[in-house]
C-alpha cells in the first residue's frame, strides 16, 4: 500500500516510544510500575469511588461503586454501607468480595482486589459515613441517610492484589498526527 502525504496515519503499537522517560519504570516494554504498598494506600485516601462486588444468592455478581477507606495500621479496607444494603446481605451469605479502584485523575493508576470481609460493625459506623462524607463531598454530613437504616462498616482483608501504575503518556505520546 502506498502512503499518500494527503492522509494522515495512526500506528498502532503495544509498547511505549523508546523516547519516553520516566522515573517509575520498572518493565519499559510494558511501560507500567508495580504499586507500592504507598501508592495502594493512596488510592483509598483520594476520592477515588470504589467498586465493590459481591455474590448475590443465586451466584450471579453484585458490583456497587461505595465510598471506601483503609485502616492502613492493619491493612484493612473499610466500606460504609446500610444495614438494608443488598452487599450487607451478600457479604452475610458469603463474605467473598472483589474491588476495584482507578484513580480519577489517572485511570491507568488502579488496582482489583480479592478479599474477604472479616468482620462487620456497627461500632462507630456513623462516624465513620460523616469521615467519609468529608473526603468525597467535602462537608462532614451525609444527608441522604434514611434514619431507620443502621450503618455498618464492612472490614475488608485483601487476599490478592493485582495494581497497575501507568503514565497515560505512554498511549499517546505513540500517536504522532504529524509523523510521516
Amino acid at each position: 500500500m502506498e502512503k499518500d502525504d494527503n492522509k494522515s496515519y495512526i500506528d498502532i503499537v503495544d509498547v511505549p516510544p523508546i523516547e519516553t522517560e520516566s522515573l517509575f519504570i520498572v518493565n519499559e516494554s510494558l511501560g507500567s510500575t508495580e504499586l507500592s504498598k504507598e501508592q495502594f494506600n493512596s488510592l483509598f485516601k483520594g476520592r477515588n469511588l470504589v467498586f465493590i462486588s459481591t455474590l448475590s444468592a443465586d451466584g450471579f455478581p453484585h458490583i456497587t461503586p461505595v465510598w471506601a477507606d483503609i485502616d492502613e495500621e492493619n491493612d484493612i479496607i473499610l466500606v460504609n454501607t446500610s444495614e438494608a444494603a443488598v452487599k450487607k446481605r451478600n457479604v452475610s451469605r458469603n463474605p467473598r468480595v472483589a474491588l476495584s479502584v482507578v484513580e480519577q485523575y489517572n485511570p491507568y493508576n488502579m488496582v482489583s482486589i480479592k478479599g474477604i470481609v472479616k468482620e462487620q460493625t456497627y461500632d462507630n459506623a456513623d462516624e465513620h459515613l460523616q469521615k467519609l462524607a468529608k473526603k468525597y463531598l467535602g462537608i462532614g454530613k451525609y444527608y441522604y441517610r434514611k434514619p431507620q437504616n443502621k450503618r455498618v462498616i464492612l472490614k475488608i482483608k485483601p487476599e490478592k492484589i493485582i495494581g497497575l501504575s501507568l503514565c497515560p503518556a505512554f498511549y499517546f505520546l505513540a500517536y504522532y498526527p504529524w509523523r510521516k
